[in-house]
């Protein structure tokens, strides 16, 4: 499972099936039944990035974890998380409405399963949620990496990534790494998305052939061009994000202009 996310603290009952292991500590051990010899297991939740209490439970659990961080250029990860929402007709403004109502409403919420489309600001903040693994686990165990580098080096960065986690970098798939995962597309049947992503999401890949999969995705029939992400947004975001970097680079003591890769 992608996101257990188990160690989310701002949870209410989970909406879909998937989220079963938040706070759940039967159904997220059933995960790791047959990890026993294995030299690293690990969990894909990206919401303990923004949990402000994540990074404590985890510690208490496994205080010599290997945190990973992967950052993307903040408006870029907004107009995906944006994308996300839209794909299902969950958000129907435009991208720059969407960011102006995000930010002037001061959404701050503390429930995840409710955050609804919004957010889009708020996860872009790294500073702070760096500055909490950094003060939780230290410097040398988390390590942070960045989405540009992954796509211009994909080998490079899982390779620094296995060297981190502290297994053999040899054993990568290297065909794996070549494919691209999860685009971001808007469906043109949003209902029919919406009901077949909550009904047999895992069924889908372990009973349809890998190429049915591949076509289900990315099939121009079944999504429509996204919609743009206009200057306007991009200009105000930056104005959000700008400050925010400006102490992430403090803190980690490098200039990090991939993190500013759409920038105008």
């Amino acid at each position: 499972m992608k996101e257990p996310d188990y160690f989310m603290t701002a949870v209410e009952p989970p909406r879909f099936p998937k989220d079963d292991c938040m706070g759940n500590l039967e159904q997220y051990q059933k995960l790791y039944r047959k990890a026993a010899g294995y030299k690293a297991i690990g969990d894909g939740s990206t919401g303990y990035l923004w949990d402000r209490n994540a990074p404590k439970w985890i510690h208490e659990v496994c205080p010599h974890a290997r945190i990973v961080v992967l950052l993307r250029d903040p408006i870029e990860r907004a107009y995906s998380q944006y994308i996300m929402w839209a794909k299902d007709g969950t958000e129907r403004s435009t991208f720059a409405e969407a960011v102006r109502r995000d930010n002037s409403t001061l959404i701050k919420t503390r429930n995840w399963n409710e955050s609804g489309p919004w957010m889009i600001v708020e996860l872009g903040m790294y500073f702070e949620q760096v500055l909490r693994f950094f003060e939780t686990f230290g410097r040398e165990q988390v390590g942070i990496y960045l989405y540009e580098d992954l796509v211009k080096d994909t080998q490079g960065v899982m390779s620094a990534i296995c060297r981190h986690i502290g297994v053999d970098p040899a054993l990568l798939d290297l065909r794996e790494l070549e494919r691209t995962h999860n685009v971001g597309r808007v469906s043109r049947f949003k209902w029919l998305y919406w009901r077949a992503r909550r009904t047999f999401p895992q069924a889908r890949q372990k009973i349809l052939p890998r190429f049915v999969n591949d076509w289900l995705r990315n099939s121009t029939l079944l999504y429509e061009k996204n919609p743009p992400r206009d200057e306007d947004a991009t200009r105000y975001l930056q104005s959000i994000f700008e400050p925010d970097l400006c102490r992430l680079e403090e803190l980690l003591g490098q200039k990090l202009p991939e993190l500013r890769k759409s920038w105008i």
